[in-house]
């Protein structure tokens, strides 16, 4: 019985040994687990002579590394070729892009029926003028046939004009015929006042007053010393070309 008692209270006191070395162990940061790792593990083989030794950038005074070898393939398949893209043409001048040019604009074809509502106008554009062609002549028998003549075309001369007129007449070969046209326009019937205002290159332009209404180049054509022809007359105006 004795035996017993003290070998479990040596198997306990072991044991408490045991527990006590172990948390000594954990105290100093787990140097009891490092050592049998440590003593287990064989340094390197030194390298042998001519392989590739690392170096570090910024080392001075060794000689330039050999660049190492390209990288080899993945998985054993060869390198794949990169193909640059291709240079635009023209080349940017600047910096600058040039835009590529807009496509050409379609224009829309005309439709065949617009071509034949054309053609249709102009036949009934041609039927149009040959019936009034053919009115205006049937017109002219009737009326050659009755008798009656066209009446005569109007005569600017007729045109009455009153108050003050600005008559235009040329071209005078020389002074005394302007001298004798100014007199004529004074013995005219109604004229109040008659004033030359000016004369260039043998036209003259002279203000003319009338105190009654009258048909100044009709009246005119009794007294003037030299035939003249009216191209206007109205709105105060009064134009004459004298017979060269």
């Amino acid at each position: 019985m004795e035996s017993d008692v003290n070998a479990t209270l040596s198997e306990l006191e072991r044991k408490l040994k045991e527990l006590e070395r172990e948390l000594e162990t954990v105290g100093r940061g787990g140097e009891a687990d490092t050592e049998p790792a440590q003593a287990g593990w064989d340094a390197p083989a030194e390298p042998p002579a001519g392989a590739f030794t690392a170096s570090w950038h910024g080392t001075s005074g060794g000689a330039s590394a050999t660049p190492p070898p390209p990288p080899p393939a993945f998985n054993g398949a060869p390198p794949i070729p990169v193909t640059p893209p291709p240079t635009p043409w023209p080349p940017a001048v600047g910096g600058a892009t040039h835009a590529p040019p807009p496509p050409p604009a379609h224009s829309t074809p005309p439709q065949p029926g617009l071509h034949a509502q054309l053609d249709e106008l102009l036949a009934f554009r041609d039927r149009l003028v040959a019936t009034t062609d053919d009115l205006v002549a049937e017109l002219s028998r009737v009326l050659t046939e009755l008798g009656v003549d066209a009446p005569p075309p109007h005569d600017p001369a007729d045109t009455v004009l009153t108050g003050p007129v600005i008559v235009e007449a040329g071209p005078f070969p020389d002074l005394s015929t302007l001298q004798q046209f100014e007199q004529a326009l004074m013995r005219v019937p109604g004229v109040a006042g008659v004033h030359v205002r000016t004369l260039d290159a043998g036209r003259a332009t002279t203000d003319v007053h009338l105190a009654s209404p009258v048909a100044l180049g009709a009246a005119l054509r009794a007294t003037a010393p030299v035939a003249f022809a009216v191209t206007h007359a109205g709105d105060g105006r009064l134009v004459l070309a004298l017979a060269g």
